[in-house]
């Protein structure tokens, strides 16, 4: 029921192995081998850390405990105690013979329960070819963001590349960091990355930034200026900003990423 803290042995009896056994919740409990003869509780909570069990001055068997605050606590077994019985009773818990609150079983539960006894594989059958069809459009749907250049990871026959963007900054200027790695094999050039917008809500002076050449491996880091369109002392932006990788070779963005832009602070000038 609690963390254990201290073990003694009680020297010189009989009728089996008893021992103590000090508890972090204030208790101390008399074990004979493994049913429990007896607890005691120690007052105010204050578990015991040490315990010995011996002869004290005339008294046989005295316990002496050492608490966690510090102070010294006594206690004398009396001569005419049996500890051949146990005051507690052994088995479970006595919580486990209260019987739970269940509910009845209202009309629609018996219902649905021979509802399914009769109907168990089809159901199962059915659930089974759904699961299916799940597993199968969400592969579809993997697959064309790849193929798409939706995604922040490419791969083609060509290349592959994966793209990260971070946004630096309070507003109205904020700084894209872009990094661009080629996870591929081969060496990649003439790569373009496009900035896409909305005019009215930012400013980019550079929304076309040409790539030089992507050696596998290493993370290249590139950075591009924004500016929010604000109104003296109102907010700006709010709004996202998508990324777009081109190549020469592929019709279609190898890899795009959208931007969540965070909303300006007010400009102080």
């Amino acid at each position: 029921p609690s963390p254990l803290q201290s073990l003694a042995n009680l020297d010189g009896r009989e009728n089996g192995t008893l021992f103590l056994a000090s508890l972090s919740n204030g208790e101390v409990r008399l074990y004979k081998d493994k049913q429990l003869i007896s607890t005691l509780q120690v007052p105010g909570g204050d578990m015991a850390v040490a315990m010995r069990f011996g002869k004290y001055a005339r008294e046989e068997g005295t316990l002496l405990l050492i608490h966690k605050s510090g102070s010294l606590g006594v206690k004398i077994l009396s001569r005419k105690s049996n500890l051949a019985t146990a005051t507690e009773k052994a088995g479970p818990p006595p919580e486990q013979d209260v019987p739970l609150n269940v509910p009845k079983k209202t009309k629609l539960y018996v219902e649905q329960t021979q509802r399914e006894r009769e109907n168990g594989c089809d159901m199962h059958r059915i659930f089974q070819k759904d699961l299916c069809k799940l597993r199968l459009h969400t592969a579809r749907a993997y697959v064309k963001v790849l193929t798409d250049g939706q995604g922040p990871v490419s791969y083609s026959h060509n290349s592959s590349l994966k793209l990260n963007a971070q946004v630096i900054g309070l507003g109205p200027f904020f700084k894209l960091v872009l990094s661009l790695q080629n996870t591929g094999s081969k060496p990649v050039s003439g790569c373009t990355v496009l900035v896409s917008y909305n005019q009215d809500t930012y400013i980019v002076p550079q929304p076309l930034l040409e790539i030089g050449m992507l050696v596998p491996g290493p993370d290249y880091s590139f950075d591009l200026p924004v500016q929010a369109i604000q109104d003296e002392g109102q907010t700006g932006g709010g709004e996202p900003v998508q990324l777009c990788v081109c190549c020469p070779w592929s019709s279609v963005p190898m890899i795009s990423a959208v931007v969540h832009m965070p909303v300006s602070e007010p400009s102080l000038e």
